[in-house]
């Protein structure tokens, strides 16, 4: 079966790495093994291998893709939620780098997804207690991913905590302000701005005053923070544009090279 997707789902050299290793008894072992994770992280060829900010960029885009592509419903999201981040971030004054670490989170923050089956995903109807309680879980494995690699603290909190409230009410950390830094809190009106304005299975995306009244209500109960908010209401067409323009480009690539897999 791997074999038979050499050269059309996946790059021909990984499939002769695969089968050239496939041989190994060892390899099956090792993945029958509830220590996989521990062999992994302290056996794995590049447990010492440094990387910079440019690369972390690259590695962050190829995983909002992997993450995104699963449904048509899903394909520009990451995309959007980190160019509407790195806007905010840039107007609120971070610097450049800063801002390209913002962006970087933005790329990440649902990574944790990749444990939610896309039967919940793309469902049309009314989720279930169950489905809303694994979704639910997705920021918790977002951080245990990104959290495990050296140097991406901060990355793991502004990504992780993108459905954290200032008042605690949030998860699944239930983190309170002191807790949650700026980074994060711009990811996360980054996330639900760019969540209400796109179309999903069970809705049409919101408009504009929809959008901008449901922010200030949350702001004003304390749950966002007001400055943010502020500042995506007095920059919200600007900041609206730019995000369809990255959207747009995410949009075409995925109907060019993956549509055929929703």
């Amino acid at each position: 079966m791997i074999q038979s997707l050499s050269g059309e789902m996946v790059h021909p050299q990984i499939v002769d790495y695969f089968l050239e290793t496939a041989h190994r008894e060892d390899f099956w072992l090792d993945l029958a093994s509830p220590r996989l994770y521990s062999l992994l992280l302290h056996n794995g060829p590049y447990k010492r291998l440094e990387v910079d900010l440019a690369e972390i960029t690259r590695i962050a885009k190829v995983f909002r893709n992997i993450i995104d592509f699963r449904s048509r419903y899903t394909a520009t999201h990451s995309s959007g939620v980190a160019e509407c981040a790195a806007m905010m971030a840039r107007l609120f004054g971070f610097t450049e780098t800063e801002t390209e670490l913002i962006e970087v989170a933005g790329n990440f923050h649902d990574i944790g997804k990749l444990v939610v089956p896309n039967s919940i995903l793309n469902k049309a109807g009314k989720l279930t207690r169950k489905d809303i309680a694994i979704i639910r879980q997705h920021p918790y494995h977002t951080f245990s991913i990104l959290n495990t690699i050296g140097g991406l603290r901060d990355i793991a909190e502004w990504a992780a905590f993108h459905h954290e409230k200032l008042d605690g009410s949030g998860y699944p950390f239930h983190h309170s302000a002191n807790k949650i830094s700026t980074q994060a809190r711009i990811v996360t009106i980054a996330d639900m701005f760019t969540a209400m304005s796109e179309n999903r299975p069970y809705r049409v995306g919101m408009k504009q005053e929809t959008v901008l009244a449901e922010l200030k209500k949350q702001a004003d109960a304390n749950m966002l923070d007001k400055q943010i908010v502020s500042l995506l209401h007095d920059n919200y067409q600007n900041i609206r544009h730019r995000i369809v323009e990255k959207q747009t480009l995410t949009q075409e690539y995925y109907d060019k090279k993956f549509a055929f897999l929703a």
